[in-house]
């Protein structure tokens, strides 16, 4: 995978023995934390079409993971468990205080529900990009693992990309294995569907996972994956108002 050349945009924090870039901008007394999916090469220009539309009412942070953008690979397994860690820490040090809304993208979707699961006083509600719940990882298909490494030796992919898809059944059932975090506001905005993993009815899936939540919301886009990419618009005006009604 290409590693942007430029000097990274935020600041560079010392985790787990290697460097992650935090982004923040905008000065809001509400703090959203954008999670990147899987294999996206940079996240804080991948989510700056939705980002940009907020940062001039609220504090809007990325963390790149491991791997991803301005941040360096490691050898630290990525587990879930990790991962948030990582994270954690990575805000800490960047001295990005909780509560947070969390947005995540499609696999980090997992991240993020774990997070409330596990932390639920440094969560403030969850605004789910297509994001990932375990239910999908138990009935869809992963792309094999051959490919996985060809998209590694071509460089569309990192070590901890491959690493990351190695570990997500596991990571799945971690979240899958906890009480549901259902005092957590949560608003997922769901893509058309096709092609992800596989999944024939996912919008069902995803609607059918929100009702036992207190506050459970969902826009049908009717768009590809990358639903920031598509709609970001129309999101932010949603996001606005759904943090507005959050205590």
């Amino acid at each position: 995978m290409r590693k942007p050349k430029t000097v990274a945009p935020g600041k560079l924090v010392s985790v787990n023995g290697h460097k992650m870039h935090v982004f923040s901008e905008g000065q809001g007394n509400k703090t959203f934390i954008f999670m990147s999916g899987s294999g996206t090469a940079c996240p804080t220009l991948d989510f700056k079409p939705l980002w940009s539309l907020l940062s001039n009412k609220h504090k809007i942070v990325v963390v790149e993971k491991a791997g991803y953008g301005w941040s360096e690979s490691t050898s630290s397994p990525r587990d879930i468990d990790t991962i948030l860690s990582e994270t954690r820490e990575a805000l800490k040090l960047a001295e990005i205080e909780a509560p947070y809304f969390l947005i995540p993208h499609s696999f980090s979707g997992l991240e993020a529900l774990y997070w409330s699961q596990k932390y639920p006083s440094e969560v403030k509600g969850i605004i789910g990009l297509d994001s990932a719940i375990p239910k999908a990882y138990e009935i869809g298909k992963l792309p094999p693992k051959f490919i996985m490494k060809i998209l590694n030796m071509i460089g569309a992919f990192s070590d901890d990309m491959v690493n990351e898809s190695n570990f997500v059944k596991e990571n799945a059932n971690k979240v899958k294995n906890l009480p549901l975090p259902v005092d957590t506001p949560i608003y997922f905005f769901l893509s058309n569907g096709k092609g992800l993993l596989g999944i024939k009815n996912w919008e069902e899936m995803m609607i059918n996972f929100l009702s036992d939540f207190k506050v459970g919301k969902h826009m049908s886009l009717g768009c590809g994956h990358y639903v920031h990419r598509y709609e970001a618009k129309k999101i932010a005006t949603e996001i606005n108002a759904f943090v507005s009604s959050i205590v």
